[in-house]
């Protein structure tokens, strides 16, 4: 009984101790098999994609409350997969932010790229924007909050990046990161929202 009691305490705990969104690798599958890609978190749902057996680089953004399925994103949507045939990729934060992650907006199309050395780049239709090093402040009462602050020369972006499921709004899509990035330039202070992925 003891025993069942930990190892129902340490489930919850497993899944709190992922640091999402991630990049994980499937493993455990026979290369002559598939991974099924399901609508919900259980095989009662139907099969609406599936991953091969040596895919790489698939994007985890959450997983259900006993810790068992992923959400991923695959195509242009996202699944669940069991998450016991996924194997997390070494040299990845254990805490905080991404190590590296770009965020994306539409109407106008812009984005966000920052690199794993905290440089940045912000891009518009018509001009890239390089800033050298971001300052990132994780939040005093929040966990899953920072704030990033970059100088571009010209533009100081200040930016605010969430750790929660975001939706860009032009696709089925789900991302773990949201992002509200304030751009200060001569013309005045404009503010564009939008997601991010982990995704290479």
């Amino acid at each position: 009984m003891r025993w069942l009691c930990f190892l129902l305490l340490m489930i919850p705990a497993v899944a709190s101790a992922q640091n999402l969104p991630a990049l994980y690798d499937v493993d455990g599958v026979a290369q002559s098999d598939t991974l099924n890609v399901r609508a919900g978190p259980s095989t009662e749902f139907d099969v609406i994609d599936t991953l091969s057996a040596n895919a790489e680089d698939v994007e985890v953004v959450d997983v259900n409350a006993s810790g068992e399925w992923a959400l991923i994103i695959v195509e242009e949507q996202a699944g669940w997969v069991a998450l016991r045939f996924l194997k997390r990729q070494p040299r990845q934060s254990d805490a905080g932010l991404p190590q590296a992650f770009t965020c994306y907006g539409t109407e106008p199309f812009w984005s966000f790229n920052v690199a794993q050395d905290q440089s940045a780049t912000f891009s518009e239709p018509d001009q890239d924007t390089e800033i050298d090093a971001l300052v990132v402040v994780p939040s005093r009462n929040r966990t899953d909050r920072y704030a990033l602050f970059g100088d571009g020369g010209e533009k100081i972006f200040t930016t605010v990046v969430a750790k929660n499921q975001c939706n860009d709004g032009m696709s089925d899509r789900v991302f773990g990161l949201s992002i509200d990035l304030l751009v200060t330039g001569e013309a005045g202070v404009s503010v564009y929202s939008g997601c991010c992925s982990v995704s290479r």
